[in-house]
């Protein structure tokens, strides 16, 4: 995308838009934050979150509100298939669902702390292996005495335990 692209952006107020149309000018605008634009220098210049909304010629704090619909509406629905209503139908859409919404919030906030819990169970498991390996492949008897001492596997069990402390997820309660 080029700056030259966003020059004759029209400056009309919009009271309400299309899902469609808002739909892709969070997509332009998330872009554009992300990837840059290329300059008149043919140079890539990244922009922040503001600047980029200056570009899409929407105010960031309403295209944040769009994002946070559209992400609330994807938990139950499709967004394509709200095409040609307006944005207020969307709103009025996810007051309805409420309780739907945050089923499926929970649920996805569940999936995603047992994918991090089956990480850690894993990495875990290849940190195990790791050091019994290391165990195996000392010959020398004082070594392999050291590693095992209680001394030493106090310190292995102290490891661990930091390790699952930061794996710690909570789950919040957000209201709607």
């Amino acid at each position: 995308m080029y700056i030259t692209d966003f020059k004759d952006i029209e400056s009309k107020r919009v009271k309400e838009r299309l899902v469609e149309s808002a739909y892709s000018k969070v997509q332009i605008w998330r872009k554009i934050f992300l990837e840059g634009l290329i300059n008149e220098q043919g140079e890539k210049q990244y922009y922040t979150l503001n600047e980029a909304s200056n570009f899409v010629g929407i105010p960031k704090k309403t295209l944040e509100d769009y994002t946070q619909i559209f992400h609330k509406v994807e938990l139950i629905a499709s967004v394509y298939d709200f095409q040609g209503k307006k944005m207020g139908f969307l709103r009025q859409f996810i007051r309805k669902n409420k309780s739907k919404i945050r089923k499926a919030l929970f649920a996805e906030r569940l999936r995603q702390y047992q994918k991090k819990q089956e990480n850690l169970n894993k990495k875990c498991i290849e940190d195990s292996s790791n050091k019994l390996d290391e165990l195996s492949s000392f010959n020398d008897k004082e070594s392999t005495s050291y590693k095992i001492s209680d001394t030493h596997l106090f310190d292995l069990q102290s490891e661990e335990q930091n390790f699952y402390q930061e794996s710690r997820v909570f789950l919040p309660y957000q209201k709607f």
